[in-house]
């Protein structure tokens, strides 16, 4: 599934019309809306940065799908583990704000796959203000509209409109910042994720969950290597050299383990720990 970055802003779009009550459930076409302004914005993306977003993010599943594995890790759900909504405010730098999106997006997704409603709201609420804060909520009003009002209770239609979203970014990616905007969401995601993971890896249930947790994390070793590439293109902004240089380190001890029966708890520690404290300096 490509182009992941509007996952933020495309679950809060649905979830915020799921609030204004329910509706029967439609089994016709999904529909556009004709109620938003479209995006005339100049496209003058680099071709070689976007296809280094579009190769960073291929293939990598939604973050619903992410979280969906973890909780057959046997993961029990921890509120106290989750970003504090009370910062929320203080991230007014784009970089952090937009990092802080990303993980705000996968603890909602979190908080949802685990049926915790009244958390989802409270992330929903600030995802959606950071989202326009960012100038990311057009996009989505512009490709959902009216779309997941009227599918609601269809389930199989409102991840069909995440699929679209997904897969038609494109009508958002028409500069370079705002492909760095979205690289910058996608890497508080990937973050947050693998906090989670990290996480649950302190103390797995039995060797099973174990072993599933390590594999998990030496499997990202190749999506942060195209991450890390596709950051590079904006290493001449202070935010972005930051970031790459905490991602550096991390890669480096991931790729050095050739298999993932050699990811052992010692190895898991010490790259957990650098998860860990890279997720606490952002999320400051």
């Amino acid at each position: 599934m490509k182009n992941l970055f509007l996952t933020a802003t495309a679950i809060s779009a649905i979830l915020l019309t799921a609030c204004g009550g329910d509706k029967e459930k439609s089994n016709e076409t999904l529909t556009d809306s004709t109620s938003v302004v479209k995006d005339t914005t100049p496209v003058t993306v680099s071709d070689t940065t976007k296809f280094k977003f579009d190769f960073a993010i291929a293939n990598i599943p939604s973050p619903a799908n992410s979280l969906n594995e973890l909780s057959h890790f046997g993961i029990s759900y921890d509120a106290s583990i989750l970003s504090d909504l009370k910062k929320a405010n203080s991230y007014t730098d784009e970089s952090k704000r937009a990092l802080n999106l990303g993980i705000y997006n996968i603890d909602m997704a979190y908080a949802m796959i685990n049926e915790k409603g009244e958390d989802v709201l409270k992330y929903m609420k600030n995802v959606m203000l950071m989202s326009d804060a960012l100038g990311l909520k057009n996009a989505v009003d512009q490709m959902v509209g009216k779309r997941a009002e009227t599918n609601i209770s269809n389930k199989d239609s409102l991840f069909g409109i995440l699929d679209e979203i997904f897969t038609k970014s494109d009508t958002y990616l028409r500069t370079n910042e705002r492909v760095y905007t979205a690289a910058t969401v996608f890497a508080g995601s990937w973050l947050e994720g693998l906090y989670l993971t990290c996480k649950a890896g302190q103390n797995p249930h039995d060797n099973i969950m174990a072993k599933k947790i390590h594999t998990h994390l030496w499997e990202q070793r190749f999506h942060l290597g195209n991450l890390i590439n596709l950051l590079n293109d904006y290493k001449d902004k202070k935010e972005c050299a930051e970031l790459i240089a905490d991602l550096k380190p991390i890669h480096d001890e991931i790729t050095a383990i050739k298999d993932p029966k050699m990811l052992d708890d010692p190895h898991f520690n010490s790259i957990s720990s650098k998860i860990i404290a890279l997720r606490d300096k952002v999320t400051k």
